[in-house]
Protein backbone atom coordinates (compact mmCIF):
# COMPACT_ATOMS: atom_id res chain seq x y z
CA UNK A 1 0.00 0.00 0.00
CA UNK A 2 2.82 2.54 0.53
CA UNK A 3 4.21 1.61 -2.58
CA UNK A 4 1.19 2.61 -3.88
CA UNK A 5 0.22 5.78 -2.33
CA UNK A 6 4.04 6.87 -3.14
CA UNK A 7 3.99 5.97 -7.34
CA UNK A 8 2.82 8.82 -9.46
CA UNK A 9 0.65 7.11 -11.11
CA UNK A 10 -1.42 5.76 -8.30
CA UNK A 11 -0.67 2.08 -8.62
CA UNK A 12 -1.20 2.06 -12.28
CA UNK A 13 1.76 0.87 -14.69
CA UNK A 14 3.75 3.61 -16.34
CA UNK A 15 3.67 3.68 -19.83
CA UNK A 16 6.92 5.22 -20.23
CA UNK A 17 7.78 1.95 -19.32
CA UNK A 18 8.67 -1.54 -20.29
CA UNK A 19 8.39 -5.24 -18.15
CA UNK A 20 11.56 -7.35 -18.48
CA UNK A 21 11.36 -10.45 -20.31
CA UNK A 22 11.24 -13.66 -18.76
CA UNK A 23 12.91 -15.41 -21.50
CA UNK A 24 11.31 -16.64 -24.44
CA UNK A 25 7.80 -14.11 -23.26
CA UNK A 26 7.20 -10.89 -25.05
CA UNK A 27 7.14 -7.79 -23.27
CA UNK A 28 3.33 -6.24 -22.02
CA UNK A 29 4.27 -3.35 -22.54
CA UNK A 30 3.70 -1.61 -25.96
CA UNK A 31 6.59 1.37 -25.82
CA UNK A 32 9.95 0.90 -27.61
CA UNK A 33 11.58 -2.29 -27.82
CA UNK A 34 14.87 -1.05 -26.06
CA UNK A 35 15.63 -3.23 -22.75
CA UNK A 36 15.02 -1.29 -19.52
CA UNK A 37 14.13 -1.89 -15.99
CA UNK A 38 11.03 -0.43 -14.60
CA UNK A 39 10.74 3.55 -14.55
CA UNK A 40 13.79 4.26 -17.12
CA UNK A 41 12.84 6.69 -20.23
CA UNK A 42 13.98 4.13 -23.23
CA UNK A 43 16.51 5.80 -25.58
CA UNK A 44 14.23 5.66 -28.51
CA UNK A 45 11.93 8.26 -27.23
CA UNK A 46 11.98 11.79 -29.04
CA UNK A 47 11.02 14.20 -25.99
CA UNK A 48 10.95 17.06 -28.34
CA UNK A 49 7.99 16.08 -30.37
CA UNK A 50 10.10 16.13 -33.61
CA UNK A 51 8.33 15.02 -37.23
CA UNK A 52 10.06 11.63 -37.05
CA UNK A 53 12.87 12.79 -39.14
CA UNK A 54 15.96 10.59 -38.05
CA UNK A 55 18.47 12.84 -40.12
CA UNK A 56 18.02 15.89 -38.48
CA UNK A 57 21.15 17.34 -36.29
CA UNK A 58 18.79 20.24 -34.88
CA UNK A 59 21.14 23.00 -35.42
CA UNK A 60 19.23 26.05 -36.32
CA UNK A 61 20.38 27.38 -39.80
CA UNK A 62 22.77 30.57 -39.91
CA UNK A 63 20.91 33.83 -40.85
CA UNK A 64 22.56 35.36 -44.36
CA UNK A 65 25.21 38.06 -44.56
CA UNK A 66 23.27 41.25 -45.20
CA UNK A 67 20.90 40.78 -42.60
CA UNK A 68 21.85 43.99 -40.67
CA UNK A 69 22.35 41.84 -37.56
CA UNK A 70 26.11 40.44 -36.42
CA UNK A 71 25.58 36.28 -36.19
CA UNK A 72 28.28 34.46 -35.59
CA UNK A 73 30.72 33.93 -37.06
CA UNK A 74 30.40 37.57 -38.84
CA UNK A 75 32.66 40.60 -37.62
CA UNK A 76 30.51 43.01 -39.00
CA UNK A 77 26.82 43.37 -40.80
CA UNK A 78 25.32 46.97 -42.06
CA UNK A 79 22.71 45.68 -44.05
CA UNK A 80 22.40 47.03 -47.47
CA UNK A 81 25.13 49.00 -46.52
CA UNK A 82 27.77 46.35 -47.07
CA UNK A 83 30.09 45.91 -50.11
CA UNK A 84 33.56 45.37 -51.09
CA UNK A 85 34.08 48.65 -51.28
CA UNK A 86 32.58 49.61 -48.21
CA UNK A 87 33.56 49.53 -44.40
CA UNK A 88 31.37 46.17 -43.94
CA UNK A 89 32.71 43.79 -47.06
CA UNK A 90 29.76 41.98 -49.16
CA UNK A 91 30.99 38.93 -46.70
CA UNK A 92 30.88 40.52 -43.41
CA UNK A 93 34.30 41.32 -42.69
CA UNK A 94 35.81 44.56 -41.60
CA UNK A 95 37.55 46.01 -44.79
CA UNK A 96 40.98 46.40 -43.80
CA UNK A 97 44.22 46.76 -45.54
CA UNK A 98 45.78 43.93 -46.63
CA UNK A 99 42.43 42.03 -47.79
CA UNK A 100 42.76 43.21 -51.68
CA UNK A 101 39.66 45.05 -51.28
CA UNK A 102 39.92 48.97 -51.74
CA UNK A 103 37.87 50.44 -49.58
CA UNK A 104 36.24 53.68 -50.91
CA UNK A 105 37.08 57.33 -49.43
CA UNK A 106 39.47 55.43 -46.42
CA UNK A 107 42.20 53.57 -48.94
CA UNK A 108 44.13 55.14 -51.23
CA UNK A 109 44.98 51.31 -53.06
CA UNK A 110 44.77 47.74 -52.05
CA UNK A 111 47.03 44.88 -53.75
CA UNK A 112 46.64 42.33 -50.95
CA UNK A 113 48.80 40.76 -48.33
CA UNK A 114 52.48 40.23 -49.97
CA UNK A 115 52.32 42.97 -52.35
CA UNK A 116 51.63 45.86 -50.24
CA UNK A 117 54.88 47.79 -49.52
CA UNK A 118 56.66 46.27 -52.55
CA UNK A 119 57.99 48.05 -55.64
CA UNK A 120 55.02 48.72 -58.59
CA UNK A 121 52.17 47.84 -55.72
CA UNK A 122 50.25 49.78 -52.98
CA UNK A 123 52.17 51.58 -49.84
CA UNK A 124 52.41 49.32 -46.97
CA UNK A 125 49.05 50.88 -45.07
CA UNK A 126 47.44 51.49 -48.17
CA UNK A 127 47.37 55.25 -48.20
CA UNK A 128 50.25 55.62 -51.08
CA UNK A 129 51.87 53.73 -53.52
CA UNK A 130 55.16 51.92 -53.07
CA UNK A 131 57.78 53.14 -55.10
CA UNK A 132 56.99 52.40 -59.21
CA UNK A 133 57.18 52.95 -62.76
CA UNK A 134 55.80 56.30 -63.45
CA UNK A 135 56.56 58.10 -60.09
CA UNK A 136 59.19 60.26 -61.61
CA UNK A 137 61.79 58.98 -59.68
CA UNK A 138 64.35 56.24 -61.98
CA UNK A 139 64.54 52.96 -59.75
CA UNK A 140 67.29 51.06 -61.88
CA UNK A 141 67.49 48.74 -59.33
CA UNK A 142 64.14 47.34 -60.41
CA UNK A 143 64.88 47.61 -64.54
CA UNK A 144 63.69 51.59 -65.20
CA UNK A 145 66.52 52.81 -67.89
CA UNK A 146 64.06 56.17 -67.54
CA UNK A 147 61.12 57.68 -65.62
CA UNK A 148 59.10 60.65 -67.22
CA UNK A 149 54.98 61.26 -67.41
CA UNK A 150 56.14 63.83 -70.14
CA UNK A 151 55.54 62.19 -73.66
CA UNK A 152 58.06 64.74 -75.29
CA UNK A 153 61.27 63.03 -72.95
CA UNK A 154 60.89 60.18 -75.42
CA UNK A 155 60.16 57.68 -71.66
CA UNK A 156 57.72 55.00 -72.81
CA UNK A 157 55.23 53.84 -70.26
CA UNK A 158 56.85 50.87 -68.90
CA UNK A 159 60.19 53.19 -68.03
CA UNK A 160 61.98 51.97 -71.60
CA UNK A 161 63.09 55.03 -73.49
CA UNK A 162 61.63 55.82 -77.22
CA UNK A 163 63.80 54.69 -80.06
CA UNK A 164 61.27 56.15 -82.35
CA UNK A 165 58.00 58.58 -82.69
CA UNK A 166 55.87 55.16 -83.91
CA UNK A 167 57.00 53.95 -80.03
CA UNK A 168 56.03 57.16 -78.75
CA UNK A 169 52.98 56.95 -80.69
CA UNK A 170 52.05 53.15 -79.39
CA UNK A 171 53.00 53.77 -75.74
CA UNK A 172 51.44 57.24 -75.20
CA UNK A 173 48.50 56.78 -77.72
CA UNK A 174 46.85 60.30 -78.33
CA UNK A 175 48.71 61.84 -75.09
CA UNK A 176 51.60 62.61 -77.62
CA UNK A 177 50.87 65.16 -80.00
CA UNK A 178 52.66 66.55 -83.26
CA UNK A 179 56.23 68.25 -82.05
CA UNK A 180 59.83 68.09 -80.70
CA UNK A 181 60.52 65.04 -78.58
CA UNK A 182 63.51 63.01 -77.48
CA UNK A 183 64.36 59.62 -78.47
CA UNK A 184 67.09 57.67 -77.76
CA UNK A 185 68.98 56.70 -80.56
CA UNK A 186 72.74 55.44 -80.49
CA UNK A 187 73.19 55.37 -77.00
CA UNK A 188 72.23 58.85 -76.78
CA UNK A 189 69.26 60.92 -76.98
CA UNK A 190 68.53 62.70 -79.85
CA UNK A 191 66.16 65.76 -80.25
CA UNK A 192 63.33 64.70 -83.62
CA UNK A 193 60.03 66.01 -85.19
CA UNK A 194 57.49 63.62 -84.66
CA UNK A 195 53.92 63.51 -86.79
CA UNK A 196 51.46 62.34 -84.61
CA UNK A 197 48.87 62.04 -87.13
CA UNK A 198 49.67 61.46 -90.54
CA UNK A 199 48.71 57.92 -91.94
CA UNK A 200 48.04 56.96 -87.86
CA UNK A 201 51.15 58.87 -86.59
CA UNK A 202 54.65 57.96 -85.83
CA UNK A 203 56.26 59.06 -88.23
CA UNK A 204 59.66 60.33 -87.17
CA UNK A 205 62.00 63.74 -88.70
CA UNK A 206 65.11 65.05 -87.89
CA UNK A 207 66.41 67.96 -89.52
CA UNK A 208 70.17 67.35 -90.53
CA UNK A 209 72.96 69.44 -92.09
CA UNK A 210 76.67 69.13 -93.53
CA UNK A 211 77.32 73.16 -92.29
CA UNK A 212 80.38 73.34 -90.05
CA UNK A 213 81.56 75.84 -86.93
CA UNK A 214 84.34 78.27 -88.72
CA UNK A 215 87.78 77.75 -87.24
CA UNK A 216 88.44 79.37 -85.40
CA UNK A 217 84.96 79.99 -84.15
CA UNK A 218 82.44 83.12 -84.54
CA UNK A 219 79.22 83.90 -83.14
CA UNK A 220 76.39 82.54 -85.34
CA UNK A 221 78.45 82.44 -88.16
CA UNK A 222 78.55 78.73 -89.76
CA UNK A 223 79.61 77.31 -93.34
CA UNK A 224 77.61 75.25 -95.54
CA UNK A 225 78.94 72.20 -96.79
CA UNK A 226 76.67 70.39 -99.37
CA UNK A 227 76.06 66.40 -98.89
CA UNK A 228 75.09 64.00 -101.75
CA UNK A 229 72.35 62.11 -100.86
CA UNK A 230 75.43 58.96 -100.23
CA UNK A 231 77.23 61.31 -97.99
CA UNK A 232 73.59 62.70 -96.02
CA UNK A 233 73.18 58.86 -95.57
CA UNK A 234 76.20 58.72 -93.70
CA UNK A 235 75.55 61.51 -91.84
CA UNK A 236 71.94 60.13 -90.95
CA UNK A 237 73.43 56.74 -89.81
CA UNK A 238 75.55 58.87 -87.38
CA UNK A 239 72.47 58.99 -85.70
CA UNK A 240 70.80 55.90 -86.31
CA UNK A 241 69.14 57.28 -89.10
CA UNK A 242 68.42 57.04 -92.52
CA UNK A 243 67.82 59.83 -95.34
CA UNK A 244 64.06 60.97 -95.51
CA UNK A 245 62.41 59.03 -98.18
CA UNK A 246 58.50 59.41 -98.34
CA UNK A 247 56.19 56.50 -97.78
CA UNK A 248 52.65 58.12 -99.15
CA UNK A 249 51.41 61.31 -99.89
CA UNK A 250 51.00 62.14 -96.36
CA UNK A 251 53.87 61.08 -95.24
CA UNK A 252 55.38 63.57 -97.74
CA UNK A 253 52.94 66.56 -96.49
CA UNK A 254 54.24 65.92 -93.05
CA UNK A 255 57.78 66.43 -93.98
CA UNK A 256 56.88 69.63 -95.76
CA UNK A 257 54.97 70.64 -92.80
CA UNK A 258 57.81 70.20 -90.55
CA UNK A 259 60.30 71.56 -92.81
CA UNK A 260 58.46 74.68 -92.73
CA UNK A 261 58.38 75.13 -88.93
CA UNK A 262 60.09 77.39 -86.99
CA UNK A 263 60.99 75.32 -84.16
CA UNK A 264 63.65 72.91 -84.45
CA UNK A 265 66.52 74.43 -86.30
CA UNK A 266 68.89 72.28 -87.98
CA UNK A 267 72.18 70.76 -86.37
CA UNK A 268 75.90 70.60 -87.00
CA UNK A 269 78.43 68.03 -86.21
CA UNK A 270 78.99 69.47 -82.28
CA UNK A 271 75.27 69.36 -81.27
CA UNK A 272 72.01 71.79 -81.76
CA UNK A 273 72.50 75.34 -82.95
CA UNK A 274 72.56 77.64 -80.45
CA UNK A 275 69.41 79.94 -79.71
CA UNK A 276 68.65 82.87 -82.18
CA UNK A 277 70.79 81.39 -84.87
CA UNK A 278 68.82 82.17 -88.50
CA UNK A 279 69.12 78.64 -90.08
CA UNK A 280 67.60 77.75 -93.55
CA UNK A 281 64.69 75.71 -91.81
CA UNK A 282 62.43 75.33 -95.24
CA UNK A 283 61.39 72.75 -97.81
CA UNK A 284 63.61 74.13 -100.30
CA UNK A 285 66.92 73.63 -98.08
CA UNK A 286 65.47 70.14 -96.36
CA UNK A 287 63.89 68.20 -99.04
CA UNK A 288 65.93 69.11 -102.10
CA UNK A 289 67.44 65.76 -101.95
CA UNK A 290 65.45 62.63 -100.40
CA UNK A 291 66.67 58.85 -100.43
CA UNK A 292 65.01 57.78 -103.90
CA UNK A 293 67.56 56.08 -106.03
CA UNK A 294 67.73 54.36 -109.34
CA UNK A 295 67.76 50.55 -109.22
CA UNK A 296 69.46 50.71 -111.97
CA UNK A 297 71.66 53.18 -113.19
CA UNK A 298 70.74 54.85 -117.04
CA UNK A 299 67.35 53.01 -116.41
CA UNK A 300 64.06 55.30 -115.51
CA UNK A 301 60.62 56.06 -115.79
CA UNK A 302 60.34 59.19 -118.18
CA UNK A 303 57.34 60.85 -117.69
CA UNK A 304 55.94 58.66 -114.99
CA UNK A 305 54.58 59.61 -111.83
CA UNK A 306 57.26 59.66 -109.29
CA UNK A 307 56.13 56.72 -106.61
CA UNK A 308 56.88 53.34 -106.09
CA UNK A 309 53.46 51.90 -108.46
CA UNK A 310 54.03 54.26 -111.37
CA UNK A 311 57.65 54.35 -111.12
CA UNK A 312 59.64 51.21 -109.94
CA UNK A 313 62.83 51.51 -111.28
CA UNK A 314 63.21 54.30 -108.79
CA UNK A 315 63.37 52.82 -105.57
CA UNK A 316 63.80 54.08 -101.34
CA UNK A 317 66.93 52.62 -100.11
CA UNK A 318 66.78 48.84 -98.22
CA UNK A 319 67.10 49.18 -94.80
CA UNK A 320 70.03 47.55 -93.32
CA UNK A 321 68.02 45.96 -90.08
CA UNK A 322 65.39 44.65 -92.41
CA UNK A 323 67.18 44.33 -96.00
CA UNK A 324 64.19 42.28 -97.22
CA UNK A 325 61.23 44.65 -96.53
CA UNK A 326 60.21 46.45 -99.54
CA UNK A 327 59.92 50.27 -98.81
CA UNK A 328 57.03 51.85 -100.55
CA UNK A 329 57.91 55.25 -101.87
CA UNK A 330 55.22 58.49 -103.05
CA UNK A 331 56.64 61.65 -104.35
CA UNK A 332 53.91 62.58 -106.74
CA UNK A 333 50.83 61.31 -108.91
CA UNK A 334 51.66 64.01 -111.69
CA UNK A 335 53.55 63.84 -114.55
CA UNK A 336 56.95 65.92 -115.41
CA UNK A 337 57.57 65.33 -119.20
CA UNK A 338 60.78 63.92 -119.60
CA UNK A 339 61.38 63.22 -116.09
CA UNK A 340 63.16 61.33 -114.00
CA UNK A 341 65.19 60.96 -117.01
CA UNK A 342 68.21 58.54 -117.72
CA UNK A 343 70.56 60.78 -116.46
CA UNK A 344 71.21 58.91 -113.13
CA UNK A 345 74.39 57.51 -111.39
CA UNK A 346 74.11 54.43 -108.70
CA UNK A 347 73.63 56.12 -105.32
CA UNK A 348 72.54 59.60 -106.89
CA UNK A 349 69.37 61.17 -105.44
CA UNK A 350 67.12 63.64 -107.60
CA UNK A 351 67.75 67.02 -107.06
CA UNK A 352 63.72 68.14 -106.30
CA UNK A 353 62.49 72.38 -106.64
CA UNK A 354 59.71 73.62 -104.21
CA UNK A 355 57.16 76.52 -104.83
CA UNK A 356 58.20 78.63 -101.58
CA UNK A 357 55.43 81.15 -102.29
CA UNK A 358 52.73 79.22 -100.93
CA UNK A 359 52.09 77.11 -97.41
CA UNK A 360 52.84 74.62 -97.28
CA UNK A 361 55.18 74.65 -100.01
CA UNK A 362 54.38 72.51 -103.70
CA UNK A 363 56.85 70.50 -105.36
CA UNK A 364 57.00 72.03 -108.54
CA UNK A 365 59.31 69.54 -110.31
CA UNK A 366 62.57 66.83 -110.05
CA UNK A 367 65.53 65.93 -112.28
CA UNK A 368 67.92 63.53 -112.45
CA UNK A 369 71.50 64.30 -113.69
CA UNK A 370 74.70 62.69 -113.31
CA UNK A 371 77.87 64.20 -112.31
CA UNK A 372 79.24 61.26 -110.92
CA UNK A 373 77.56 62.52 -107.66
CA UNK A 374 74.08 63.37 -108.16
CA UNK A 375 72.16 66.30 -106.21
CA UNK A 376 73.68 67.46 -103.23
CA UNK A 377 72.49 69.89 -100.60
CA UNK A 378 73.64 71.57 -96.89
CA UNK A 379 70.17 70.89 -95.75
CA UNK A 380 68.52 67.67 -95.48
CA UNK A 381 65.92 65.32 -93.29
CA UNK A 382 66.73 61.91 -91.67
CA UNK A 383 63.94 59.39 -90.29
CA UNK A 384 64.15 56.33 -88.89
CA UNK A 385 62.30 54.36 -91.21
CA UNK A 386 60.36 52.00 -89.04
CA UNK A 387 56.81 53.34 -90.27
CA UNK A 388 56.35 51.83 -93.60
CA UNK A 389 53.02 53.72 -94.57
CA UNK A 390 49.22 53.42 -93.44
CA UNK A 391 48.39 51.66 -90.39
CA UNK A 392 46.92 47.98 -92.33
CA UNK A 393 43.29 47.52 -93.15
Amino acid sequence: MLAGCLDRNGGHIDPTTVELSTGSGTASSTSSSGSSGPGIMTTTVDPGGSDGDSGSTGDPTPAPCGNGKIDVPEQCDQGDANGDDRECTSSCRWNICGDGLLEAGDEVCDDGKGKNGTYGHCGKYCMDFSPHCGDGMLQAAHGEVCDDTNPMYGCLPDCTPATSCLDIRTGWGDAAQTGLFSIRREDRQVTVWCDMQADGGGYTLKYASGTQVPNPPEPDKFIGEPLTAAQAEEKCASWGLRLFSPRTQQHLRAAVTAASAAEFAPVHATGDYPAGVAADSNAAGYLSIMGIYPVTPGLSCESKPLNSEDCPQWAAKPDPQDPDVVMPYWVTDKIFLGQPDTGNCAGCSLLYDWNLQVQPPVLTGYFAFNMMTGASSPHFLCEVGDKLGPPEG
